[in-house]
């Protein structure tokens, strides 16, 4: 199968919310859990078919992750014997239109060794898993087409979740001081350098050497872009390559995204980006946090899709010699 699908991982949902009772039974490896028949004919999945499904982990009454309102579970089935007091027991006893509820308890996780799966979990808890199947796919083409129209429908709302993050952090930067202290290194580098630079909406510091006459790089657009990146505190390079990107879509660091839109098709400039802009409290390029970052970048291409700039590249690439088209003979 082409396309990756998304595996479930000691964890499940369904919208049924039942305490536990006499009628609940117990898997080989001791997993509580009650399956509430749907009204599907359905068979059940065999090796290799691919399970769709919604799920709620709860630990006692706090949420640890749903799927509802987000992307839906893909699970593909398997007959490991080596699997053991997982949710993943269950899920491969239901049909389509199933619900189900499954208790494991914190206790028998510590005794297997699987506690790791529940960093915040203590003795006495217990972890509850809802299920609810929404598929079972059966061949390879009809998974592939409904993942990746979850994945176009899930899309918005994780470019969303991405930018509230983002504000989130920014704020807190704020707050901290950080953001301040690293403007101010920028523009002592800058004054130093005798560089003008603007400064984009997001923070990013720019310096515009030609803005290009081209197509506008705007966000959505697919830039192909040849770039070398510096490190401000000592001016090294630490790398050099020609990228393609979806602008405004999380895909690169938010410098790159804030600055690049400064520019049209065929623009070169310089991109100084704050730390708090590039990879933040995560290690940088030089493995340190909060690394200040400088870009000498050019904008070869604007595309309107990724076929289109990849193919576009394909054409810059043989015309340059780099990557001559084969012909077939």
């Amino acid at each position: 199968m082409k396309t990756k699908i998304r595996l479930f991982v000691a964890g499940a949902l369904a919208i049924v919310m039942v305490s536990c009772g006499t009628d609940y039974k117990k898997t080989k490896t001791g997993l509580v859990y009650k399956i509430f028949p749907g009204d599907s004919n359905d068979s059940l999945a065999k090796n290799k078919n691919v399970i769709k499904f919604n799920f709620i982990r709860k630990i006692n009454d706090s949420l640890l992750y749903t799927t509802y309102g987000k992307m839906p579970a893909f699970q593909v089935y398997t007959e490991d014997p080596g699997i053991s007091y997982s949710p993943l027991e269950v899920l491969f006893m239901m049909r389509k239109g199933d619900s189900a509820v499954i208790v494991e308890s914190f206790d028998t996780l510590i005794k297997k060794g699987m506690q790791a799966q529940i960093p915040y979990g203590k003795k006495g808890d217990q972890i509850k898993t809802y299920i609810k199947i929404l598929e079972i796919f059966r061949s390879d083409s009809t998974v592939e087409a409904d993942y990746k129209a979850e994945v176009e429908k899930d899309k918005p709302r994780r470019e969303q979740e991405m930018k509230d993050m983002q504000a989130k952090q920014v704020e807190e930067f704020k707050k901290s001081g950080e953001i301040e202290k690293e403007e101010k290194e920028i523009e002592a580098y800058l004054a130093k350098r005798n560089i003008n630079a603007v400064k984009a909406p997001g923070g990013t510091y720019v310096f515009v050497k030609e803005k290009g006459n081209g197509e506008p790089v705007a966000n959505g657009k697919y830039i192909t872009a040849k770039y070398a990146g510096r490190f401000l505190a000592t001016d090294s390079l630490f790398e050099s390559s020609e990228y393609i990107f979806a602008l405004g879509k999380a895909e690169v660091i938010k410098g790159w995204d804030d600055g690049f839109t400064l520019f049209n098709e065929g623009g070169k400039g310089t991109l100084f980006v704050p730390g708090y802009l590039a990879y933040g409290k995560g290690a940088g390029p030089g493995g340190k946090p909060f690394e200040s970052l400088v870009f000498d970048i050019e904008v070869l291409n604007v595309s309107n899709t990724q076929l289109e700039a990849y193919a576009e590249k394909r054409v810059a690439d043989s015309i340059a010699g780099k990557n001559p088209m084969r012909v077939n003979q």
